[in-house]
């Protein structure tokens, strides 16, 4: 009897030390063998300004496309934003305030992976990351996606650039805020 419950204590054992725990993944360590710390994401603050100098009222941008220094960093959304609470006035398709409405764009870098088959496949995935050093650097806002109240859609094409600074074993940079005149 006390080799059947040694047994079972060691099964549970065992199983509990398969779960995946995400936060242990090799992707999500926050300090490298070398004591430095990966960069991960962009910050940007973007609001849309209309011809009338009032501010475009929206969920949230869309479909967001970022390049590095020419190179595809993602294609991201802004947060949600509850935009029940701001004081708006209907115009056409959408609605519109004098307050200036900041959406928050965290931007991880997009990599797509592939199902390593060979080691073409391998190497297209390594030769895709796109490691920011500390420096400075140029972010291109290239298109981003406006849905409006009835549902309709509509791409803008800013190609906007600013530029922004790593600092060593930083996890994020903030690019700053960006205005983007919409009609």
């Amino acid at each position: 009897m006390k080799k059947l419950i040694y047994i079972l204590l060691f099964g549970l054992f065992l199983v509990n030390c398969e779960k995946d725990d995400s936060l242990s993944s090799v992707d999500r360590n926050v300090i490298t063998e070398d004591g430095s710390v990966p960069f991960e994401e962009l910050l940007i603050l973007m609001n849309l300004k209309t011809s009338d100098s009032t501010y475009l009222v929206v969920k949230s941008i869309d479909s967001v496309s970022i390049f590095i220094n020419n190179y595809q960093w993602s294609k991201s959304n802004s947060l949600i934003l509850d935009t029940s609470k701001v004081n708006k006035t209907l115009v056409g398709n959408s609605y519109q305030t004098k307050q200036k409405i900041n959406y928050l764009i965290i931007a991880n870098q997009h990599i797509e992976e592939p199902a390593y088959t060979t080691a073409g496949e391998f190497a297209q995935y390594l030769n895709a990351v796109y490691e920011l050093k500390p420096g400075e650097y140029a972010c291109l806002i290239e298109s981003f996606q406006i849905t409006f109240n009835d549902n309709s859609t509509k791409i803008y094409y800013p190609f906007d650039y600013t530029t922004f600074k790593v600092e060593q074993n930083s996890r994020s940079a903030y690019i700053g805020e960006i205005e983007i005149k919409i009609n």
